[in-house]
């Protein structure tokens, strides 16, 4: 079937852009030529880029396919958040990488994506969705949550390379993996621009999900822990942003608090999909 070979398509464009991204950041070897180095690592990173772009390409071909079959729409049907977000981020990567300078993300970028790929093969595969609820608000709900989501995957990329690289420093390793890392202030930047471009959408998804669910009878235990994390996430970027501003916070506070905000919205889509999405039960 044509969903099946876009999968499968899918899933070895992402390894072989991971192989790809791996290779770049692997230590040159010791008296190798700088210039050589440095040409060989800038192959690796465009021929990375290309295989995330076209398996970002036949992600979304293979979402839209196969939503086609199951005539569900992406945004409503409780097989798609994980495609949907790892898609969303390798597109993000690809497009954004050059401006800020995190090249070397690629190599969190693709083994994320293809988790969240093959993860998503087998998640909520034996659902149905649900049809208790209909609402205009429910798509958009999950999109700006997914887009989000999406946003913040970055920015966790750029944080645990920030505590990588900053690490490297401290024990004064400035060789080998070091030169491969984006500087310090690049990857701070950059982790706060998606946290700001992110952040928007996140309070989107919470306030259309809250105007959702006072049209359903809610209260299930499950419920209840996704309305947690998902104020909980909010209230964690957002106190990242506010003590960054009003406080001075960076470095590697920030990319610990962007990590425990992003680990949050991962909690909130495993009990989404864990229930079988808005409404709906598995």
């Amino acid at each position: 079937m044509l969903p099946d070979a876009l999968f499968s398509l899918t899933a070895l464009l992402y390894v072989a852009a991971t192989a790809s991204f791996a290779r770049y950041l692997a230590a040159p070897a010791d008296g190798m030529d700088g210039a050589k180095v440095a040409e060989e690592g800038r192959r690796d990173v465009r021929l990375g880029t290309g295989l995330l772009a076209g398996a970002g390409v036949f992600h979304a071909a293979h979402i839209l396919v196969f939503s086609l079959v199951l005539a569900v729409c992406p945004v409503e049907g409780i097989h798609f958040p994980l495609s949907v977000v790892a898609m969303l981020t390798v597109l993000f990567f690809v497009v954004l990488r050059g401006r800020f300078r995190i090249d070397a993300a690629g190599a969190v970028v693709a083994p994320f994506a293809l988790s969240a790929l093959l993860a998503s093969r087998f998640v909520g595969m034996n659902a149905a969705p649900s049809t208790q609820v209909r609402s205009a608000l429910l798509p958009f709900h999950v999109a700006f949550n997914l887009f989000g989501i999406a946003l913040f995957s970055l920015a966790c990329a750029a944080a645990g390379l920030y505590l990588v690289q900053e690490r490297l420093l401290k024990r004064k390793q400035i060789f080998g993996l070091f030169k491969r890392l984006p500087p310090l202030d690049a990857l701070d930047r950059a982790e706060h621009r998606f946290l700001l471009a992110g952040f928007p959408l996140l309070t989107l998804g919470i306030l259309s999900g809250t105007a959702w669910a006072q049209k359903v009878e809610q209260g299930g235990l499950s419920d209840l822990l996704r309305a947690g994390f998902g104020w909980a996430t909010w209230l964690t970027f957002a106190a990242v942003l506010l003590l960054r501003a009003a406080a001075g916070w960076r470095g590697r506070r920030a990319a610990w608090g962007t990590i425990a905000g992003f680990a949050s919205s991962l909690v909130v889509l495993a009990i989404y999909l864990g229930r079988g999405g808005p409404g709906g039960h598995s």
